[in-house]
């Protein structure tokens, strides 16, 4: 049998894991949900196996993996994850927390399969190369996502409908495409969703999706922070490379964009607003300081222009960010009953998945519809998870940023040449991006999983940034 066979199979099946967001299980009563959970936890478990079979025969050492435990960013993860644990076991119904429902899919369980899922990122994805197969291969699944969505909405070519609008029969485009659920994209004003079967899942996907395709963009001067010159044979190929992510840049966008989802929109621009500050300040004075600070004025005069327009009758939903809409009242009057229910367990909530329970007691005739979700994500932790539990998931990105800062003053002290400003924004604006969106939305397995690899991916970031500093001292 060839050497480290169980590893390069547990690292094949962890390749797997971002397919999880394109799984539509039509036999399934929610089939945009059960899908992806059952083939998230089998790859994973698949990957945990062959993990722990390749340590019995001797093709990992534990001594080389040491190093890695310690980590910050792995700590703040895990307490996280042991918080999440505990307030379930200790919640209003532990059985609802740690196995959930059919419907959602989430909680205890999940929860320990994304920790696995981290754990094994962190633990065998320690070089250039895997990280860069993994980054190509969850935008081969976001393509997928949005080809679904595509796919689903041509079966609606010929469709012939009743009088009650319901589907009688159809043409080839019908019989052909009918396997794929979604809505038609016919009408201007539908949403997109893809895969997702919810657009504004779609729509913070999209922000990872941007955000990863950046990273290979910016590969082509960096290597992940490591400078090197290409063979002169690469030039071309590289160039079509380039103008390739930049295309897939232009899908993502455009993905987010007709998704209409407001809280991803305005987490993309905070983020990208973010990042430019950042990079501004990162820059000796020159052209391309100037040059960032015309940026930055240029999209807040058009973010201005475009909310002024839309205010006016413009009629673009994703513009439409007015806290007077019936939406945001009804979110406000949600986050206020979700204080309420935090009051009576403040340390540890309810448990993961008993907020429609805990909301019951507090539910107002205001509400025109049952909510099981806060819509917020740190309301929706601060009820479900207690304050240790909001403490503990905060803890990550404050972490994250400990270590992110402590890497990029240490560059600034020994004056690396090497160091890449472009990955260090990249790194700094997604994460103030995905708590911007997380103010209207909650998070999902698809979410979760481009989250736990972002915080992998940053882990060897800054393990690579401390070797190279290290070295350089």
């Amino acid at each position: 049998m060839a050497n480290n066979f169980f590893l390069k199979l547990s690292k094949f099946f962890l390749y797997l894991a971002p397919f999880a967001v394109i799984i539509v299980s039509r036999s399934t009563l929610f089939p945009f949900i059960v899908g992806k959970y059952v083939f998230f936890r089998i790859v994973v478990e698949l990957a945990l196996i062959c993990f722990l079979w390749a340590w019995a025969r001797g093709e990992i050492k534990i001594s080389n993996l040491k190093s890695q435990i310690s980590k910050p960013l792995l700590i703040a993860v895990s307490v996280f994850v042991l918080i999440f644990l505990l307030a379930g076991f200790f919640g209003y119904n532990p059985s609802a927390s740690f196995w959930s429902n059919f419907e959602r899919g989430e909680g205890g369980l999940q929860m320990l399969h994304l920790f696995v899922f981290f754990i094994l990122l962190v633990l065998l994805f320690r070089d250039e190369k895997s990280w860069r197969k993994m980054l190509k291969i969850l935008l081969l699944a976001a393509i997928l996502a949005i080809v679904y969505g595509i796919l689903a909405s041509l079966q609606y070519i010929d469709v012939v409908y009743n009088e009650a609008g319901s589907i009688i029969s159809g043409g080839w485009w019908y019989k052909t495409f009918q396997v794929f659920v979604g809505p038609s994209l016919k009408n201007a004003h539908e949403r997109v969703s893809g895969s997702f079967g919810n657009p504004a899942y779609l729509g913070t996907y999209m922000i990872f999706a941007l955000f990863f395709t950046a990273i290979l963009l910016s590969e082509k001067r960096a290597n992940f922070g490591i400078q090197r010159k290409p063979a002169l044979n690469q030039n071309k190929f590289a160039s079509y490379k380039k103008w390739f992510l930049a295309g897939l840049s232009v899908l993502f966008f455009t993905a987010l964009f007709f998704s209409r989802t407001r809280g991803a929109f305005l987490g993309l621009g905070i983020g990208i607003v973010a990042g430019l500050i950042y990079f501004f300040f990162s820059l000796p004075k020159g052209r391309l300081k100037n040059t960032i600070l015309i940026s930055l004025v240029v999209l807040t005069v058009a973010a201005g222009l475009a909310f002024v327009y839309n205010s006016r009758g413009g009629g673009y939903r994703i513009f439409d960010i007015n806290l007077g809409t019936q939406t945001f009242q009804t979110r406000f009057l949600l986050w206020k009953q979700a204080l309420k229910i935090t009051a009576e367990r403040p340390l540890l909530g309810w448990g993961p998945e008993n907020f429609s329970l805990a909301l019951e007691k507090y539910y107002l005739p205001q509400f025109d519809v049952w909510f099981d979700r806060a819509h917020n994500v740190f309301f929706d932790y601060l009820a479900e998870t207690g304050i240790l539990g909001l403490l503990s998931y905060l803890g990550i990105f404050a972490a994250f940023y400990r270590q992110f800062f402590k890497g990029v003053i240490a560059n600034a002290r020994i004056k690396n040449k090497y160091a890449n400003k472009i990955n260090d924004t990249l790194l700094f604006a997604l994460p103030i991006a995905h708590l911007v969106q997380g103010i209207v939305l909650f998070e999902v397995l698809p979410i979760y999983i481009s989250l736990f690899l972002f915080l992998a991916f940053a882990n060897y970031k800054f393990g690579e940034q401390e070797a190279g500093i290290g070295s350089r001292n």
